[in-house]
């Protein structure tokens, strides 16, 4: 299958999953309820035809995690530099480096989220200073991912602490941000999006990125 066509189908699948999850949490009737996750098992397999190596049930309980009405996911990223302009990165246990970050919970802000990821992920106490970016991830990390994030990058200054390894990263290390480590994960923080955080690291009332 081409790529251009399994994308489409993607697409197709993804605007189905979407149309479903949101008359089910309108329905009136048992009867609308039952058609719309007939339309949702129908999007998961159409999905499988796209995405090889995905069973049906994997198809099935990812669409499942995601119902109700359909919205971006929020992730925001901790971007910290030294007095060299290195950036700090941690080491996730799937062995890439990224900036500490991750979902923003359902009971926290952009600012306090940011604070608490990098106090979980990297061991630091930090204060946010400004807003670099609002990034679209299927614009900028990851084009093919099925659903929508909005990427939140936060420059944040260091207060205290330090890195102790923990469940979800194994190090932490500044980096020259011309000299990125060759597994950093993109799909996290693109090398590109490290650089136009410096640039407010060094101009911090210079007006965010929005996508």
């Amino acid at each position: 299958m081409a790529d251009s066509t399994a994308s489409r189908i993607v697409e197709i699948s993804h605007e189905l999953q979407a149309i479903a999850a949101c008359g089910k949490q309108y329905a009136k009737n048992q009867f609308d309820i039952e058609h719309f996750d007939s339309v949702n098992k129908l999007a998961a397999e159409l999905l499988t035809l796209a995405v090889d190596s995905m069973p049906l049930e994997s198809a099935v309980k990812l669409f499942e995690d995601n119902e109700g009405y359909q919205t971006p996911k929020i992730d925001t990223r901790a971007v910290v530099f030294n007095e060299r302009d290195e950036v700090l990165l941690v080491r996730d246990y799937d062995g890439k480096w990224a900036l500490p970050g991750g979902w923003c919970d359902y009971d926290q802000s952009l600012v306090s989220n940011t604070i608490k990821e990098a106090r979980e992920e990297a061991g630091i106490e930090v204060e946010p200073i400004c807003l670099a970016a609002a990034h679209s991830h299927k614009k900028r990390n990851n084009p093919n991912s099925f659903f929508s994030v909005m990427r939140f990058f936060m420059v944040c200054k260091v207060v205290g602490g330090s890195f102790t390894a923990n469940s979800e990263t194994t190090e932490s290390a500044y980096f020259p941000v011309d000299a990125l480590p060759s597994d950093i994960n993109e799909h996290k923080s693109h090398p590109d999006q490290i650089k136009l955080c410096l640039e407010y690291w060094k101009n911090p009332s210079k007006l965010p990125e929005v996508d």
